[in-house]
């Protein structure tokens, strides 16, 4: 019952306050722009926004920002926000900032029977009497705090963005050892040398939970210093470092997501 009461004070407290989000929004942009209809939102951990921004979004124009540190805010809860100030794009970053103790006043009722007796008139009587009130106990609740960040941002000149460019947006330009078809379990890439970049496609339709289809991009990545971007599997795009491992895979570490993927060599 402690638990509950707790829980229903906490879930008050978290409906009566606004989304940080729309509260620290900054405009940036030197005009306004109708609203949208679609925003796409793409959710990063421990990087910094700054340089998530010139990796992946540069060709963006900047709308407006948010920035605060408190409890976790989820960012589509403010997609409405973002559709409404023209938004196209929709980044954030979070960064956690350690936990911390807060104090919530609970009240519960308490009501106290009193018993009586006497004598009337010589002859005894017994009753009671109850009396009502309220006591206030403060009870503490941990909380984990995060930095989070958030840009607001707009595709003014309509450029094709990387999670939807096709092998036909790269040229081959030279071969390479690491050029060729490599696998997993749910489908086939094929790579090639593409300018300074290794840039590699789907060559058969995945499967699984996958969501990128039949020569949709999958990684870019300069093979010297192995530094990328790799389009994960709801296609948010990840920087990652890509190399080949001491068994000759294809190996694809996120380090903000501690993840790892590998492929085999057809």
């Amino acid at each position: 019952m402690k638990k509950l009461i707790i829980l229903l004070v906490l879930a008050s407290l978290a409906g009566c306050a606004g989304l940080e989000h729309q509260q620290t929004f900054q405009q940036s942009s030197p005009t306004k722009y109708p609203a949208t209809t679609n925003v796409m939102v793409f959710e990063y951990r421990n990087v910094d926004i700054h340089n998530i921004y010139d990796l992946l979004f540069s060709d963006f124009l900047i709308i407006g920002k948010s920035g605060f540190t408190g409890s976790y805010e989820d960012p589509k809860a403010s997609v409405e926000f973002a559709k409404s100030i023209g938004t196209d794009v929709f980044v954030t970053t979070s960064q956690f900032k350690g936990s911390r103790t807060s104090f919530v006043p609970m009240s519960t009722p308490t009501s106290e029977t009193s018993y009586i007796s006497g004598y009337n008139g010589g002859s005894p009587f017994y009753g009671t009497t109850n009396s009502y009130g309220t006591t206030t106990t403060m009870i503490p609740v941990n909380y984990d705090r995060y930095e989070q960040n958030g840009l607001y941002l707009k595709n003014v000149n309509h450029v094709p963005p990387l999670w939807e460019k096709k092998s036909s947006d790269f040229k081959e330009t030279s071969s390479s050892p690491m050029s060729g078809t490599w696998y997993n379990e749910n489908y086939d890439l094929k790579m090639y040398k593409s300018g300074a970049h290794m840039v590699a496609f789907f060559s058969s339709t995945p499967k699984g939970k996958e969501k990128g289809q039949l020569d949709d991009i999958k990684m870019l990545f300069n093979p010297e210093t192995g530094a990328g971007i790799y389009m994960m599997a709801d296609r948010t795009p990840q920087p990652a470092q890509i190399k080949i491992n001491k068994f000759g895979n294809l190996q694809v570490d996120i380090a903000s997501q501690n993840e790892t993927y590998s492929f085999a060599r057809r």
